[in-house]
Protein backbone atom coordinates (compact mmCIF):
# COMPACT_ATOMS: atom_id res chain seq x y z
CA UNK A 1 0.00 0.00 0.00
CA UNK A 2 0.95 3.15 -0.89
CA UNK A 3 0.24 5.20 2.13
CA UNK A 4 2.68 2.57 3.92
CA UNK A 5 6.09 3.33 2.03
CA UNK A 6 9.26 5.53 3.39
CA UNK A 7 10.25 8.29 1.20
CA UNK A 8 12.87 5.88 -0.51
CA UNK A 9 9.86 3.32 -1.86
CA UNK A 10 8.34 6.33 -2.82
CA UNK A 11 11.10 7.64 -4.89
CA UNK A 12 12.35 5.11 -6.48
CA UNK A 13 8.98 3.51 -7.42
CA UNK A 14 8.01 6.56 -8.92
CA UNK A 15 10.94 7.01 -11.10
CA UNK A 16 10.55 3.56 -12.15
CA UNK A 17 7.23 4.32 -13.64
CA UNK A 18 8.44 7.79 -15.42
CA UNK A 19 11.31 5.63 -16.92
CA UNK A 20 8.66 3.39 -18.34
CA UNK A 21 6.40 5.30 -19.62
CA UNK A 22 9.03 7.97 -21.25
CA UNK A 23 10.05 4.55 -22.92
CA UNK A 24 6.78 4.11 -23.93
CA UNK A 25 6.09 7.03 -25.49
CA UNK A 26 9.27 7.57 -27.41
CA UNK A 27 8.56 4.63 -28.95
CA UNK A 28 5.36 5.56 -30.33
CA UNK A 29 4.63 10.07 -29.65
CA UNK A 30 1.70 11.25 -28.37
CA UNK A 31 -1.00 10.90 -31.12
CA UNK A 32 -3.41 13.40 -29.23
CA UNK A 33 -4.53 15.05 -25.85
CA UNK A 34 -5.30 12.35 -23.94
CA UNK A 35 -1.73 10.52 -24.88
CA UNK A 36 -0.33 13.54 -23.26
CA UNK A 37 -3.29 13.17 -20.29
CA UNK A 38 -2.87 9.91 -20.16
CA UNK A 39 1.44 10.15 -19.45
CA UNK A 40 0.58 12.93 -17.22
CA UNK A 41 -1.94 10.67 -15.08
CA UNK A 42 0.55 8.15 -15.22
CA UNK A 43 3.30 10.06 -13.47
CA UNK A 44 0.97 12.15 -11.20
CA UNK A 45 -0.01 9.00 -9.55
CA UNK A 46 3.73 8.42 -8.04
CA UNK A 47 5.27 12.06 -8.04
CA UNK A 48 8.69 11.97 -8.69
CA UNK A 49 11.81 13.84 -9.88
CA UNK A 50 11.38 12.85 -13.40
CA UNK A 51 8.22 15.73 -13.81
CA UNK A 52 10.33 18.67 -13.71
CA UNK A 53 12.27 17.16 -16.50
CA UNK A 54 9.43 17.15 -19.00
CA UNK A 55 7.53 19.67 -17.82
CA UNK A 56 9.88 22.96 -17.03
CA UNK A 57 12.98 21.77 -18.30
CA UNK A 58 12.60 21.20 -21.98
CA UNK A 59 9.73 23.72 -22.50
CA UNK A 60 12.28 26.57 -21.31
CA UNK A 61 15.26 25.21 -23.86
CA UNK A 62 12.25 25.40 -26.08
CA UNK A 63 11.00 28.96 -25.58
CA UNK A 64 14.08 30.21 -24.63
CA UNK A 65 16.48 28.59 -26.67
CA UNK A 66 17.93 29.64 -30.44
CA UNK A 67 17.14 26.86 -32.57
CA UNK A 68 20.97 25.82 -32.47
CA UNK A 69 20.11 25.72 -28.90
CA UNK A 70 17.18 23.63 -29.08
CA UNK A 71 18.75 21.32 -31.67
CA UNK A 72 21.41 20.31 -29.49
CA UNK A 73 19.70 20.15 -26.25
CA UNK A 74 16.34 18.48 -26.74
CA UNK A 75 17.51 15.84 -28.23
CA UNK A 76 19.47 14.56 -25.38
CA UNK A 77 16.54 15.81 -22.97
CA UNK A 78 14.15 13.82 -24.82
CA UNK A 79 15.95 10.52 -25.28
CA UNK A 80 16.90 10.98 -21.25
CA UNK A 81 20.48 10.83 -21.88
CA UNK A 82 20.48 14.16 -20.07
CA UNK A 83 18.10 14.73 -16.62
CA UNK A 84 17.08 18.42 -16.32
CA UNK A 85 15.34 20.65 -13.45
CA UNK A 86 14.92 24.27 -13.02
CA UNK A 87 16.41 26.02 -10.48
CA UNK A 88 15.12 29.37 -9.92
CA UNK A 89 13.38 29.48 -6.08
CA UNK A 90 16.45 30.82 -4.17
CA UNK A 91 15.77 30.59 0.23
CA UNK A 92 15.34 34.31 0.07
CA UNK A 93 13.54 34.91 -3.06
CA UNK A 94 11.05 32.77 -5.09
CA UNK A 95 8.03 34.28 -7.28
CA UNK A 96 9.97 37.83 -6.74
CA UNK A 97 12.12 36.78 -9.66
CA UNK A 98 14.09 40.85 -9.79
CA UNK A 99 15.52 39.47 -6.28
CA UNK A 100 16.96 36.42 -7.34
CA UNK A 101 20.76 36.67 -6.02
CA UNK A 102 22.70 33.82 -7.67
CA UNK A 103 25.12 35.30 -10.38
CA UNK A 104 26.27 34.54 -13.86
CA UNK A 105 29.63 36.95 -14.47
CA UNK A 106 31.07 36.59 -17.86
CA UNK A 107 34.69 36.10 -18.57
CA UNK A 108 35.50 37.69 -22.05
CA UNK A 109 39.26 36.09 -21.77
CA UNK A 110 37.61 32.59 -21.61
CA UNK A 111 34.08 33.33 -23.42
CA UNK A 112 32.87 31.48 -20.03
CA UNK A 113 30.21 32.46 -17.38
CA UNK A 114 31.38 32.37 -13.87
CA UNK A 115 28.26 31.17 -11.88
CA UNK A 116 28.29 31.88 -8.25
CA UNK A 117 26.03 32.05 -4.81
CA UNK A 118 27.52 34.80 -3.19
CA UNK A 119 25.44 34.50 -0.07
CA UNK A 120 23.17 31.91 1.95
CA UNK A 121 19.80 33.31 1.05
CA UNK A 122 21.07 32.99 -2.69
CA UNK A 123 21.07 29.08 -2.17
CA UNK A 124 18.76 27.40 -4.41
CA UNK A 125 15.54 25.67 -2.73
CA UNK A 126 12.72 23.19 -3.51
CA UNK A 127 13.45 22.56 -7.05
CA UNK A 128 11.76 19.04 -8.00
CA UNK A 129 14.52 16.31 -8.98
CA UNK A 130 17.53 18.49 -7.89
CA UNK A 131 17.96 16.72 -4.88
CA UNK A 132 19.28 13.03 -6.74
CA UNK A 133 18.20 12.71 -10.09
CA UNK A 134 18.67 16.14 -12.28
CA UNK A 135 22.17 15.93 -14.03
CA UNK A 136 21.69 19.23 -15.66
CA UNK A 137 19.76 22.48 -15.00
CA UNK A 138 18.33 25.75 -16.04
CA UNK A 139 19.47 27.96 -13.72
CA UNK A 140 17.93 31.32 -13.13
CA UNK A 141 21.05 33.76 -12.24
CA UNK A 142 21.64 37.85 -12.30
CA UNK A 143 23.64 38.24 -15.67
CA UNK A 144 26.88 40.71 -15.25
CA UNK A 145 28.60 42.14 -18.27
CA UNK A 146 30.91 44.11 -18.58
CA UNK A 147 30.36 45.24 -15.10
CA UNK A 148 26.84 45.44 -15.40
CA UNK A 149 23.80 43.75 -13.72
CA UNK A 150 21.57 42.86 -16.72
CA UNK A 151 19.11 41.14 -14.49
CA UNK A 152 18.00 37.64 -14.39
CA UNK A 153 18.41 35.22 -17.23
CA UNK A 154 18.20 31.08 -18.12
CA UNK A 155 21.66 29.35 -18.36
CA UNK A 156 22.33 25.90 -18.75
CA UNK A 157 24.43 24.02 -16.15
CA UNK A 158 25.45 20.81 -15.65
CA UNK A 159 25.60 19.46 -11.98
CA UNK A 160 26.60 15.89 -12.37
CA UNK A 161 29.04 13.58 -13.90
CA UNK A 162 26.83 11.72 -16.51
CA UNK A 163 29.57 8.63 -15.80
CA UNK A 164 29.34 8.17 -12.60
CA UNK A 165 26.47 11.13 -11.18
CA UNK A 166 28.53 12.38 -8.82
CA UNK A 167 28.22 16.55 -8.20
CA UNK A 168 30.73 18.46 -10.56
CA UNK A 169 33.64 20.60 -9.32
CA UNK A 170 32.14 23.51 -7.34
CA UNK A 171 28.68 22.21 -7.32
CA UNK A 172 27.20 21.26 -3.75
CA UNK A 173 23.49 19.69 -4.27
CA UNK A 174 21.20 17.58 -2.55
CA UNK A 175 18.24 16.42 -0.91
CA UNK A 176 16.06 19.13 1.22
CA UNK A 177 14.52 16.05 2.72
CA UNK A 178 11.24 14.66 4.35
CA UNK A 179 8.11 17.16 3.20
CA UNK A 180 4.53 17.20 4.23
CA UNK A 181 3.72 15.88 0.97
CA UNK A 182 4.89 14.96 -2.30
CA UNK A 183 7.83 12.27 -0.91
CA UNK A 184 8.13 10.62 -3.54
CA UNK A 185 9.94 13.72 -5.14
CA UNK A 186 13.78 14.74 -4.46
CA UNK A 187 12.75 18.49 -3.86
CA UNK A 188 16.81 20.17 -3.78
CA UNK A 189 19.19 22.35 -3.12
CA UNK A 190 22.24 24.15 -4.52
CA UNK A 191 25.21 25.87 -4.07
CA UNK A 192 27.51 27.27 -6.68
CA UNK A 193 30.85 28.63 -6.60
CA UNK A 194 32.87 29.70 -9.21
CA UNK A 195 31.55 27.23 -11.58
CA UNK A 196 32.32 27.66 -15.77
CA UNK A 197 29.85 27.33 -18.41
CA UNK A 198 30.20 28.23 -21.92
CA UNK A 199 29.00 31.33 -23.32
CA UNK A 200 26.51 29.21 -25.49
CA UNK A 201 24.61 27.89 -22.18
CA UNK A 202 23.20 31.39 -21.69
CA UNK A 203 19.46 30.84 -23.47
CA UNK A 204 20.07 33.46 -26.11
CA UNK A 205 16.64 33.37 -27.70
CA UNK A 206 15.85 36.74 -26.45
CA UNK A 207 18.93 38.13 -25.27
CA UNK A 208 22.57 37.76 -26.48
CA UNK A 209 25.85 38.51 -24.66
CA UNK A 210 28.47 38.16 -27.83
CA UNK A 211 32.04 36.68 -27.00
CA UNK A 212 33.55 40.38 -26.08
CA UNK A 213 30.62 40.95 -24.00
CA UNK A 214 28.52 42.76 -25.25
CA UNK A 215 24.71 42.57 -24.09
CA UNK A 216 21.86 42.71 -26.41
CA UNK A 217 18.36 41.87 -26.43
CA UNK A 218 15.72 41.07 -28.96
CA UNK A 219 12.54 40.59 -26.61
CA UNK A 220 10.97 41.64 -23.45
CA UNK A 221 13.05 40.92 -20.55
CA UNK A 222 9.78 39.56 -18.70
CA UNK A 223 10.04 36.23 -21.06
CA UNK A 224 12.84 34.80 -18.55
CA UNK A 225 9.27 34.68 -16.39
CA UNK A 226 7.24 32.54 -19.42
CA UNK A 227 8.33 29.32 -17.66
CA UNK A 228 6.46 29.42 -14.40
CA UNK A 229 3.98 31.17 -16.28
CA UNK A 230 2.93 28.27 -18.18
CA UNK A 231 3.01 26.04 -15.06
CA UNK A 232 0.92 28.25 -13.56
CA UNK A 233 -1.41 27.80 -15.72
CA UNK A 234 -0.53 23.85 -15.79
CA UNK A 235 -1.17 24.01 -12.04
CA UNK A 236 -4.54 26.29 -12.37
CA UNK A 237 -5.86 23.28 -15.43
CA UNK A 238 -4.63 20.44 -12.62
CA UNK A 239 -6.35 22.15 -9.61
CA UNK A 240 -9.95 21.16 -11.66
CA UNK A 241 -8.61 17.69 -12.25
CA UNK A 242 -7.76 16.79 -8.99
CA UNK A 243 -10.60 18.59 -7.14
CA UNK A 244 -12.54 16.07 -10.04
CA UNK A 245 -11.08 13.01 -7.73
CA UNK A 246 -11.81 14.37 -4.63
CA UNK A 247 -15.57 15.12 -5.59
CA UNK A 248 -16.06 12.14 -6.96
CA UNK A 249 -15.07 9.55 -4.71
CA UNK A 250 -16.42 11.93 -1.96
CA UNK A 251 -19.85 11.53 -3.81
CA UNK A 252 -19.57 8.03 -5.15
CA UNK A 253 -18.76 6.68 -1.18
CA UNK A 254 -21.96 8.97 -0.10
CA UNK A 255 -24.20 7.16 -2.83
CA UNK A 256 -22.93 3.73 -1.41
CA UNK A 257 -23.00 4.45 1.99
CA UNK A 258 -26.17 4.27 4.51
CA UNK A 259 -26.93 6.06 7.86
CA UNK A 260 -29.94 5.48 10.33
CA UNK A 261 -33.13 3.85 9.54
CA UNK A 262 -35.89 7.07 8.66
CA UNK A 263 -38.65 5.09 10.34
CA UNK A 264 -38.80 1.46 12.03
CA UNK A 265 -38.32 -1.30 9.21
CA UNK A 266 -37.25 1.56 6.07
CA UNK A 267 -33.67 1.16 4.73
CA UNK A 268 -30.97 3.35 6.08
CA UNK A 269 -30.92 6.67 3.82
CA UNK A 270 -28.40 6.93 2.10
CA UNK A 271 -25.51 9.75 2.94
CA UNK A 272 -26.38 11.54 -0.45
CA UNK A 273 -29.89 11.78 0.50
CA UNK A 274 -29.26 14.45 3.41
CA UNK A 275 -29.57 17.65 2.58
CA UNK A 276 -26.17 18.64 4.51
CA UNK A 277 -24.24 16.28 2.99
CA UNK A 278 -25.67 18.00 -0.58
CA UNK A 279 -24.87 21.03 0.84
CA UNK A 280 -21.50 20.33 1.22
CA UNK A 281 -20.86 18.34 -1.44
CA UNK A 282 -23.07 19.31 -4.80
CA UNK A 283 -20.95 22.80 -4.72
CA UNK A 284 -17.84 21.42 -4.78
CA UNK A 285 -19.24 19.79 -8.05
CA UNK A 286 -19.69 23.33 -9.72
CA UNK A 287 -16.36 24.26 -8.91
CA UNK A 288 -14.61 21.52 -10.40
CA UNK A 289 -15.93 22.23 -13.44
CA UNK A 290 -15.55 25.90 -13.16
CA UNK A 291 -11.94 25.13 -12.00
CA UNK A 292 -11.36 23.38 -15.37
CA UNK A 293 -12.85 25.36 -17.46
CA UNK A 294 -10.92 28.45 -15.67
CA UNK A 295 -7.85 26.48 -15.91
CA UNK A 296 -8.77 25.88 -19.59
CA UNK A 297 -9.01 29.40 -20.63
CA UNK A 298 -5.68 30.49 -18.69
CA UNK A 299 -3.97 27.46 -20.94
CA UNK A 300 -5.73 29.09 -24.14
CA UNK A 301 -4.17 31.92 -23.01
CA UNK A 302 -0.98 31.39 -22.74
CA UNK A 303 -0.81 29.29 -25.81
CA UNK A 304 -2.24 32.57 -27.51
CA UNK A 305 0.46 35.33 -25.66
CA UNK A 306 3.39 32.40 -26.91
CA UNK A 307 1.94 32.97 -30.04
CA UNK A 308 1.85 36.69 -30.08
CA UNK A 309 5.55 36.71 -28.48
CA UNK A 310 6.81 35.04 -31.32
CA UNK A 311 5.88 38.14 -33.18
CA UNK A 312 7.84 40.58 -30.70
CA UNK A 313 4.13 41.17 -29.51
CA UNK A 314 3.96 41.69 -25.75
CA UNK A 315 0.27 43.02 -25.23
CA UNK A 316 -0.73 40.12 -23.29
CA UNK A 317 1.61 39.64 -20.78
CA UNK A 318 0.52 41.55 -17.94
CA UNK A 319 -2.64 40.10 -18.51
CA UNK A 320 -1.46 36.58 -18.87
CA UNK A 321 1.03 36.83 -15.73
CA UNK A 322 -1.64 38.20 -13.57
CA UNK A 323 -4.68 36.14 -14.50
CA UNK A 324 -2.67 32.96 -14.17
CA UNK A 325 -0.97 34.27 -11.00
CA UNK A 326 -4.52 35.35 -9.41
CA UNK A 327 -6.06 32.02 -10.24
CA UNK A 328 -3.09 29.28 -9.05
CA UNK A 329 -3.66 30.94 -5.92
CA UNK A 330 -8.02 30.92 -6.00
CA UNK A 331 -8.25 27.50 -7.79
CA UNK A 332 -5.75 25.74 -5.81
CA UNK A 333 -6.86 27.12 -2.18
CA UNK A 334 -10.64 26.07 -3.27
CA UNK A 335 -9.14 22.31 -4.12
CA UNK A 336 -7.60 22.52 -0.70
CA UNK A 337 -10.44 23.07 0.76
CA UNK A 338 -12.72 21.26 -1.18
CA UNK A 339 -10.38 18.18 -0.39
CA UNK A 340 -10.85 18.77 3.29
CA UNK A 341 -14.56 18.76 2.95
CA UNK A 342 -14.38 15.27 1.53
CA UNK A 343 -12.03 14.17 4.50
CA UNK A 344 -14.48 15.06 6.58
CA UNK A 345 -17.11 13.17 5.85
CA UNK A 346 -15.53 10.06 6.84
CA UNK A 347 -13.53 7.93 3.72
CA UNK A 348 -12.89 10.88 2.59
CA UNK A 349 -10.28 11.80 -0.85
Amino acid sequence: DIHFWNRKELYERGLKIAARTARRFRKKPFADKIDRRNFSAATELFPNGFSVHDSMFQSTIQGQGTVEQQNHWLPLARDCRILGTYAQTELGHGTYVRGIETTATYDPKAEEFVLNSPTVTSTKFWPGGLGKTATHTVLIARLIAEGKDHGPHAFLVQLRSLRDHTPLAGVTVGDIGPKMGYNGVDNGFLRLNDVRIPRMQMLMKNSQVSPSGKYSRMGSPKLVYGTMIYVRAGICRHSGYTLSMAVTIAIRYSAVRRQTRPRPGADELQLLDYQTQQYKLLPLVAAAYASSFAGDCVLRLYRESVAKFSRNDFENLPELHATSSGLKALLSDLTASGIDVGLGDGLGY
